[in-house]
């Protein structure tokens, strides 16, 4: 049973109930999920500026130099994750912690890598700007 919940917290779940459960403790799970789900969306004006990358959470539009950029959910959270601390060393675990909740499968550092290698591609100049720190993580230069 142990097992069970470690294999589904670690697969992803946020939360484990064991059979047979309380109807208002369900409840209330549900109504702090939803508390910090609201705590957490962003509104409209949060946008996030760093130089000429501009990243919208409320739209989930994200614009270097005025251009749209087209990213998928996963690029765009990771992109996000690390462009809200810019110059700061984010490790493959934070970013894997930020994107988890799109994927159904495990998400592993390579997975992360293909995804940054995904933003390069669509935006050449964040070669400069997405930089991969050996051993630790990536890092968003301004």
């Amino acid at each position: 049973k142990i097992s069970d919940i470690t294999s589904g917290l670690n697969l992803g779940a946020d939360d484990y109930i064991p059979k047979p459960f309380d109807y208002k403790e369900l409840l209330a799970r549900v109504q702090a999920r939803l508390r910090i789900s609201a705590a957490t969306k962003a509104g409209p004006g949060d946008a996030l500026v760093v130089g000429e990358l501009n990243v919208d959470p409320s739209s989930r539009v994200v614009k270097y130099k005025n251009r749209v950029i087209d990213l998928t959910l996963t690029e765009f959270d990771i992109l996000r994750r690390l462009a809200t601390n810019p110059g700061d060393t984010v490790s493959r675990k934070d970013i894997i912690e930020a994107v988890r909740h799109h994927s159904k499968k495990p998400i592993n550092d390579r997975t992360i890598d293909v995804h940054i290698r995904a933003i390069r591609k669509k935006i050449p100049e964040m070669q400069k700007h997405l930089t991969s720190v050996y051993g630790a993580g990536y890092r968003y230069e301004k």
